[in-house]
């Protein structure tokens, strides 16, 4: 049950994820989609404006002929001649219409059409205001858009008593679309002709009818949510005479807006086409992609559900297993050890394969250790507790109560491993006896019983048959048999035997009580010259020594017999006398193995710290002084 809301926390992170995970990648497939679509509509107008500039331009250089024709005629009856020619090429043209026209709206045709339309007046306006050869576009009075290109004349024409100031040749809307382009996306683009500032001079090909009824393309702005690029960007570009796109949302339909340069000055070709004409089949594999990797997370999320969901039933019936394991183990080793209950403190079933095990206390009313639980806690409380009494160096009781150490020592079913320990807080000793219970097929212990029996008084016997009375340093007969296992293990050493100098006159001056008192001033100084794992012996009367436990080179020896020195020899002031005693010190020393015999000096003598006349030298090398050595 406490699994079920860590599964419903991680099934939502990984739909958060996952969902995040699509929406960048829907974002970034859209953002390409978008690019190479406007790169594709680029050549697409740009090969419109191409062919729209080459259609201007064949419209002005054909009126520049006329009007060159109109200019050179004898009379006015004279060009009443040229118009037969200017009604032949209509046809090939596919022109609607060329006509005179003056400032007063009144027209000639070529087909002796003439009269007021009100309808061109707009165009006659622009025409005058420019002064100069403009395109732009009306509705005729019929009702049919027209396209007109329309230039200034060089020299006035007065025919039948009106005089014409201007010439002019019209295009139906739908020839001019057939004739630059032949109507491209199938009907679902417009096609503009606008000028810096806007205004849409031609509507080339006006089918969506987008911007129907705007006079000004930057009006688009104002009813127009902008996905890529914004309207700001497609007027830099117009002003700049500049190529850019830019993708926008009207009524619900996503256009693409392209902004071209033309040839002409102050002209810039626009493009609105309906998005899905251009990108409709990449956006269906863009949504259906999205859709399968939704449905791939979806069934990813799902099979992660299932799997935490089976491996919490796992663990369950595993934990399960282990407990009536457990229950079956205790039951078989409670009537196994009934009978040693009388015997130990306290013993221990400790199973090395699942790092569990049983406790029970047999003398301590209050239990030290919960009676179950996992052993790596238990013996981390017990390195924590008590420090190991073992001669093997750099020994601690968490390695030598690890599995992997108790495997590799309890090989057979008779062996067994012997530890002592003691309290690092109480006066308190004890013996811990490891035995092998259970084992592998392969031979592996798995299962051991840690049986603790209290040492206390024995180890209070040792301490009192090693211990000066006076003093409270090791006695001589401790001193033998460190220095034996020192010499017997090969253990480096240095030894420093001391003997106190005028020490007999304070006996005789002050008594035997004041110099017991001085004896004891001389041990607490003597303890603090030394390392806690270093040893301090009174060897009888007057005489102490040091066993430090160190590879000391001469530099090193020669300062801590100073020290040693100093230290002893600093005035003492008991009962308001001042007492001053001296000590002569000499050192022996053992180096580690690795020092080649041939280090050690060639001239020998038969023995030691000739001062005091004792014989150290032990069986393998020494040496007291800088002066004097013995080897075996």
């Amino acid at each position: 049950m406490k699994k079920r809301p860590s599964i419903v926390l991680l099934t939502a992170l990984l739909a958060v994820v996952f969902a995040a995970g699509i929406g960048v990648y829907s974002s970034y497939i859209g953002m390409k989609i978008y690019q190479e679509s406007s790169n594709n509509l680029f050549e697409s107008f740009s090969q419109i404006s191409k062919t729209f500039t080459l259609f201007v331009q064949r419209n002005w250089t054909v009126l520049g002929q006329w009007d060159g024709l109109l200019k050179n005629t004898g009379s006015d009856a004279d060009a009443e001649n040229i118009w037969p020619d200017v009604q032949g090429s209509k046809e090939s043209w596919r022109y609607s219409d060329f006509y005179l026209l003056n400032e007063d709206s009144q027209y000639l045709t070529a087909d002796g059409r003439k009269g007021s339309a009100g309808s061109i007046s707009g165009v006659i306006q622009e025409l005058y205001r420019y002064d100069g050869p403009i395109v732009s576009t009306y509705t005729a009075s019929y009702g049919v858009p027209k396209i007109v290109f329309a230039m200034p004349l060089s020299r006035n024409i007065t025919l039948d008593g009106v005089t014409y100031t201007g010439l002019a040749v019209s295009y139906d809307t739908d020839v001019v679309d057939d004739l630059v382009d032949g109507s491209m996306y199938s009907g679902q683009s417009d096609c503009y002709i606008v000028r810096t500032n806007g205004d849409i001079v031609l509507a080339l090909e006006p089918q969506t009818e987008l911007c129907k009824g705007l006079t000004n393309l930057y009006d688009i702005d104002t009813h127009a949510e902008w996905k890529y690029g914004t309207m700001d960007d497609i007027r830099d570009c117009i002003q700049l005479g500049k190529s850019g796109s830019a993708q926008f949302t009207c009524a619900r339909a996503r256009n693409y807006l392209i902004a071209i340069p033309t040839n002409f000055p102050d002209w810039s070709l626009v493009g609105i086409i309906h998005a899905d004409e251009v990108d409709g089949a990449m956006r269906s594999v863009q949504q259906s992609t999205s859709f399968a990797l939704g449905a791939l997370c979806i069934f990813a999320v799902i099979i992660v559900v299932l799997a935490l969901g089976m491996e919490s039933q796992l663990r369950l019936r595993r934990e399960e297993e282990a407990r009536l394991s457990l229950e079956r183990e205790k039951m078989q080793s409670d009537r196994l050890l009934q009978s040693m209950s009388r015997i130990v403190d306290r013993y221990t079933i400790v199973n090395l394969d699942t790092d569990r095990y049983r406790y029970r206390e047999l003398r301590l009313s209050k239990p030290l250790y919960p009676t179950s639980g996992q052993y790596s806690e238990m013996l981390k409380t017990i390195s924590e507790r008590y420090v190991a009494l073992t001669e093997t160096e750099n020994a601690k009781l968490s390695r030598l109560l690890a599995p992997e150490y108790l495997r590799s020592v309890l090989r057979r079913p008779d062996d067994n491993l012997k530890i002592e320990y003691c309290s690092r807080t109480e006066n308190a000793y004890l013996v811990l006896t490891i035995l092998p219970v259970a084992w592998h097929a392969d031979g592996t212990v798995y299962e051991v019983m840690q049986v603790v029996q209290d040492i206390g008084q024995k180890v209070e016997l040792e301490n009192m048959a090693n211990t000066d009375s006076m003093t409270g340093l090791f006695n001589e007969r401790y001193f033998s048999r460190v220095l034996s296992i020192c010499e017997a293990k090969k253990l480096p050493f240095v030894l420093y035997y001391l003997d106190l100098d005028r020490f007999k006159p304070v006996n005789d001056t002050y008594g035997h009580l004041m110099g017991d008192r001085l004896l004891k001033e001389i041990a607490a100084r003597l303890l603090r010259c030394i390392r806690s794992r270093d040893y301090a012996f009174r060897i009888g009367g007057d005489e102490f020594a040091l066993i430090v436990s160190a590879d000391m080179d001469e530099e090193q020896r020669a300062r801590m017999t100073e020290r040693i020195q100093t230290t002893l020899s600093a005035p003492v002031v008991l009962d308001g006398k001042e007492l001053s005693v001296g000590v002569s010190c000499g050192c022996a020393w053992r180096r580690s193995p690795h020092w080649a015999r041939s280090a050690w000096p060639r001239s020998c003598c038969t023995g030691c710290c000739i001062s005091t006349g004792t014989t150290l030298c032990t069986s393998s090398a020494c040496c007291c002084s800088s002066s004097c050595c013995c080897t075996a």
